[in-house]
């Protein structure tokens, strides 16, 4: 009875849908990552950025697996773009001299504090509340690189994959893709409302990476990027991997 019930099982998950397969396991090896305890890594700024962008790209791929469990892939085109351009900042990052690493997002910390500022005249100027505090920016003792090369990668993501020796091609295409469906663009209008002759039909964008193969790989370099950088930043071993080893424990 029991291995009828077992052969039964082992049919059944063959005929479910490969994206149905890849949105549980992206699900349960983000709970398994987002429930790694880093708070005992060290604070500084460059373990900062990677715990946080970690974090921020399984918290991503949730949102993500849930809709494509639905059958709504096709609106995750804003979760699957941050998703991919956390890849591809941790990716830069990972990839440049461990020296680098610190006026790298010290410069990017200078560039959101001039990017905030602008918000905050604009808010202002139309007798709007801002709820960020710029104060809690001015707070942050950061030294920005004067390389112009890294300054520029640190504002622009096109940059920052240019300079980056990895093939980060195929992740920057998805992001440009995901990018199209992400903003208010006539391509996305055409695609909710196609005409259908002398009317607009019903429609919806393309879901991009629909079976989710590139974003499950990609969550793994994620893990293992990240724990070669906090290591390289003197998190002990058994630390900086944990991600990793929490995310290849799901089966």
């Amino acid at each position: 009875m029991s291995g009828s019930r077992s052969k039964n099982d082992r049919r059944r998950a063959r005929q479910r849908p490969l994206h149905i397969i890849n949105a549980d396991y992206v699900r349960r090896s983000a709970d398994a990552v987002l429930a790694v305890d880093l708070t005992a890594v060290p604070p500084s700024h460059v373990n900062q950025f990677v715990v946080g962008w970690m974090r921020a790209a399984f918290e991503q791929s949730r949102i993500i697996a849930n809709l494509a469990t639905y059958g709504h892939g096709y609106a995750a085109a804003p979760n699957r773009r941050a998703f991919w351009e956390l890849a591809l900042r941790l990716l830069w990052l990972g990839n440049m001299p461990q020296d680098q690493r610190d006026p790298a997002v010290d410069t990017m910390l200078a560039h959101s504090r001039a990017t905030e500022s602008t918000t905050d005249t604009h808010m202002r100027d139309m007798d709007l509340d801002y709820l960020v505090g710029l104060g809690s920016l001015d707070e942050f003792e950061h030294h920005p690189t004067s390389d112009p090369k890294l300054r520029e990668q640190a504002k622009n993501l096109t940059a920052a994959v240019q300079g980056t020796e990895l093939n980060t091609g195929v992740v920057y295409r998805l992001w440009r893709e995901d990018s199209t469906w992400a903003h208010a663009t006539g391509y996305l209008a055409g695609m909710y409302a196609p005409e259908n002759g002398t009317l607009m039909g019903e429609g919806t964008p393309p879901s991009i990476d629909h079976d989710l193969e590139a974003h499950r790989l990609t969550t793994a370099v994620i893990v293992v990027t990240a724990g070669f950088i906090l290591n390289g930043e003197g998190v002990p071993s058994d630390l900086a991997t944990a991600p990793s080893v929490a995310y290849f424990s799901v089966k």
